[in-house]
């Protein structure tokens, strides 16, 4: 019965995961086979094995969880409702049902089913690092076959999809190494695979996840230091002080040849081209705010049609605030804001109880995304930063790990192996 609950419990995270990050991999050409849209499929087997879970009587909610839902719920359901006034129609039908039956399914089944147990939470780990692993490889094998140069198209999509889901990958994998020292397995595992994705990151070009990558990891450095997981005597910081600036240096210079590296130092001579886009999307987004519109939006999909390009169909300013504040007005942006002060708060409050690492882990991932959705894609393409949200409603269970048993269960039966001061649910 146990192994088959173990089973069980793979099989839905794996297929949320798959789920979550289905347009990242789904227009390759070896998958043009399939049959039916990989998003719905994954999404309707994830489902199909949640409810098996509800039969099994192994799915409990948190009070955290249905909050987090909730509140989606509201500002999902306000974004919809937004549509008796939006001037868009075509935009603003696919656009509301991929946030409601898309994006709302990720955040939601990670906060009912993934944040829920500590064992569906560690294979959705594995998994994401797994998806960002293979992600890599994908990138690098096009950079090779693109000589090293040009803009790359992995899985036959656009590099910063693929760059988002390899950063977080990486995130993850730092968090493995630098919060879970006392797993070796682990620990090896980790430092093979993030010089795989931190390359094929430096090499795709995306460089907003490289920035972000870099922000989240010293979030995990300083955390490691801060919690005594890493060394953090004066001779220690004085060490991380000089790989910093030496890693500095060797990214500036010998890895400066690298598309990433060239991007981000090609800012010191202007914005650029995209850089240039997305400062004029700004600035006509502010612009075309009024007090009339300000209380409530000009409505869901309404970006495209009053500013740029002017016309009914899928474009966006590339950052979420101006995005919801132009189209769902301060109604939308502060119910986005509940949202997300909600799974702060509760995330928060659940370390300050019991200090575990696989909190860390998920700020370190929330900061990440957040980044990230400040400058690129719409509410539906930061469907990563959603689910990222619902998982925050992890909260450490009712079961402790005796410690006579954290050496014979510890290592990989936990979120970050050496969680061995949290209480775990099962």
């Amino acid at each position: 019965m146990r192994r088959g609950g173990t089973i069980l419990d793979a099989a839905v995270a794996l297929c949320y995961v798959a789920f979550v990050f289905a347009g990242v991999y789904k227009s390759a050409k070896y998958l043009e086979w399939v049959p039916i849209d990989l998003t719905l499929l994954l999404g309707v087997a994830t489902v199909g094995f949640s409810a098996l879970l509800v039969v099994l009587g192994r799915l409990e909610l948190s009070l955290r969880a249905v909050v987090i839902c909730i509140l989606f719920g509201i500002f999902a359901g306000y974004a919809v409702l937004s549509g008796l006034w939006s001037p868009s129609s075509e935009y603003y039908v696919s656009k509301s049902f991929r946030l409601v039956a898309v994006t709302g399914l990720a955040l939601g089944l990670g906060a009912t089913v993934i944040a829920t147990s500590s064992r569906r939470l560690r294979y959705a780990g594995f998994a994401t690092v797994g998806v960002a692993l293979v992600t890599a490889l994908e990138i690098l094998y096009h950079y090779q076959q693109a000589g090293g140069d040009g803009v790359l198209e992995p899985f036959g999509t656009n590099y910063l999809i693929t760059g988002r889901a390899v950063g977080m990958g990486v995130v993850l994998a730092v968090g493995y190494l630098v919060l879970s020292r006392d797993d070796r397995a682990l620990t090896a595992g980790a430092l093979a695979v993030i010089p795989v994705m931190g390359y094929a990151l430096l090499v795709s070009g995306a460089r907003g996840p490289t920035v972000a990558v870099a922000g989240a990891v010293g979030v995990l450095l300083l955390a490691g230091v801060w919690t005594g997981r890493l060394p953090n005597g004066r001779i220690a910081l004085v060490g991380y002080g000089a790989g910093g600036l030496v890693s500095l240096i060797g990214l500036v210079t010998v890895a400066g040849q690298l598309r990433g590296i060239r991007r981000i130092l090609a800012l010191t001579d202007g914005p650029g081209r995209s850089v240039g886009l997305r400062l004029g999307y700004w600035k006509g987004t502010i612009d075309a705010l009024h007090l009339r519109m300000l209380p409530f939006g000009e409505g869901l999909g309404a970006w495209p049609v009053l500013i740029d390009p002017g016309a009914d169909t899928r474009y966006y300013p590339h950052n979420i605030v101006f995005e919801v504040l132009f189209e769902l007005g301060l109604v939308g942006l502060v119910l986005l804001g509940a949202l997300l002060g909600s799974a702060v708060l509760a995330l928060a409050l659940d370390w300050r109880e019991h200090g575990g690492a696989t909190h860390l882990a998920l700020g370190a991932l929330f900061a990440y995304m957040l980044a990230n959705v400040m400058v690129t894609g719409d509410l539906n393409d930061n469907r990563f930063f959603f689910a990222i949200i619902g998982v925050m409603a992890y909260a450490v269970g009712d079961r402790t790990l005796k410690p006579d048993l954290i050496g014979a269960r510890g290592g990989w039966l936990s979120v970050l192996p050496s969680l061995s001061s949290e209480t775990r649910r099962e």
